[in-house]
């Protein structure tokens, strides 16, 4: 007999009020198990929720700056202050103890109010001098400028230029790009950039980081044209064409060396006049008799009668 069919007939067999009973036990049982397993989640959740509260609401220290620290220079105790902080809002890299920043060199500008990081701050022993401004492989090249090609004032370090040489005067003057998006690392005698300066700081020249490729590009077209900076934005680091400042000059005409060159004039000799056969040669000629000179003329006047007598000259 199929095991299925007879489970069936057993069931059936059960009296109704039983059967009742039984639905209705089942129904507690899971109904039970389900609000236990719900009251036990919703338990964990509450206390996995108080924690993470609690967590924020803990507070930890930090250091802030209290006054602008320029870049490159030695922070002192007296320009840093330790702050409670929510743990929550506090940097993963940022210092906890001003004892650890007091003595450090500052990698870059540091404005008054700032939260320390250890991003803000150079390795310990490490010193930040000129030369470490530039990057490996990179060259330092100085030119002069004035207020009209150095923008005015307006170029800080870190600031980014183009540099266009100019060569000619009038109708034949020229202007191109040598350079595309180079760094400014010194404006002057000042290579660190000053927190929060508005106003324009002219300078007599300009220091930038190039190649050394590019360096003697720069140096040709200091010596042979006038440069101008032209200011990026700095989030615009697009390159631009360029050129070399020699390309810019007109190129000399060069002969064609497929032209002959013309040959020289036939010389032609003239000969002597033929003799005159006894008649002398043309040497031997008499002389030229000179031409008789004129009379002179007297006029001789009778009241109104006029004769004219003429003298023979001896």
């Amino acid at each position: 007999m199929n095991p299925l069919r007879s489970l069936f007939l057993s069931i059936s067999r059960i009296p109704p009020a039983m059967m009742l009973l039984i639905i209705v036990g089942l129904a507690s049982l899971v109904t039970f198990q389900v609000s236990s397993y719900v009251n036990g989640t919703k338990s964990k959740y509450d206390d996995e929720l108080n924690r993470l509260k609690e967590a924020q609401a803990a507070k930890g220290k930090v250091v802030y700056a209290i006054r602008d620290i320029p870049e490159g220079t030695a922070i002192a105790m007296d320009y840093l202050e330790e702050r409670e902080l929510e743990v929550g809002k506090i940097p993963v890299d940022s210092v906890s103890n001003a004892s650890l920043v007091a003595g450090r060199i500052s990698k870059f500008g540091i404005a008054s109010g700032q939260l320390l990081s250890q991003h803000d701050l150079a390795p310990q022993g490490m010193t930040l001098g000129f030369e470490a401004r530039l990057k490996q492989g990179m060259r330092a090249i100085t030119f002069g400028v004035d207020a009209n090609t150095g923008v005015a004032g307006f170029l800080n370090p870190e600031s980014h230029v183009d540099v266009l040489a100019m060569v000619g005067a009038g109708a034949e003057t020229k202007a191109s790009p040598i350079l595309s998006d180079i760094e400014v690392i010194a404006v002057g005698q000042t290579y660190q950039r000053q927190p929060g300066q508005q106003a324009a700081s002219p300078a007599s020249s300009v220091t930038v980081a190039v190649t050394p490729e590019d360096a003697q590009k720069l140096v040709k077209a200091v010596a042979a044209s006038k440069l101008y900076l032209s200011l990026r934005n700095e989030k615009d680091h697009q390159p631009i064409a360029t050129v070399d400042v020699t390309s810019l000059f007109a190129k000399p005409v060069k002969a064609d060396p497929s032209i002959a060159t013309l040959p020289e004039p036939t010389r032609f000799h003239i000969p002597e006049p033929p003799s005159l056969n006894g008649f002398g040669s043309p040497t031997e000629a008499s002389p030229a008799v000179a031409p008789p000179k004129p009379p002179h003329e007297i006029e001789v006047w009778a009241a109104s009668r006029k004769d004219v007598v003429s003298v023979p000259v001896k």
